[in-house]
């Protein structure tokens, strides 16, 4: 069955993105400060860490090599599945996302919750540490993320 209530439904030409204007206006804005993250590149930022794990965890040396081969178009790719994303929250909702466009916005969902799960300190049982106000807004969107996550891994999958 159809979900009617999915940010993403799947109708007979595609996938369509099926978001209110507060919605995308926080996308937008998470997307902007993804986008500056990673072209500042500032390697010792945790989010950094873990938007770029080490290659090999046993091997700082090669590691390192990795991301001297690999990192700038790494993190090329990030920016552009972000851009594409931002892309497709200005489209038209009557038009559906393509194949490149879904998977954008796949990766940088996963993006988006790994930079905050980073910010928020969530452990790797999905604990997150601290409760103040802020902490709680965070774990909200954190939480609507992965919703947004999941209902689209859902559509492409029926």
């Amino acid at each position: 069955m159809i979900n009617p209530f999915s940010p993403f439904p799947k109708r007979k030409d595609g996938i369509h993105v099926s978001l209110g204007a507060p919605e995308r206006s926080i996308l937008t804005d998470l997307l902007q400060q993804l986008i500056t993250l990673i072209q500042g590149g500032d390697t010792s930022d945790a989010a950094m860490t873990r938007l770029f794990p080490a290659a090999y965890a046993d091997d700082e040396e090669a590691s390192a090599e990795f991301r001297r081969l690999t990192g700038d178009d790494l993190a090329q790719g990030k920016v552009e599945n972000a851009k594409a994303v931002l892309r497709t929250l200005g489209k038209d909702r009557k038009v559906p996302l393509d194949t490149s466009e879904e998977q954008a916005w796949l990766r940088t969902l996963t993006d988006l919750r790994l930079t905050l799960a980073s910010r928020l300190g969530v452990t790797p049982d999905g604990t997150i540490p601290a409760k103040d106000a802020a902490t709680r807004v965070s774990e909200n969107v954190y939480d609507w993320l992965g919703f947004l996550q999941e209902s689209l891994v859902r559509t492409l999958v029926r």
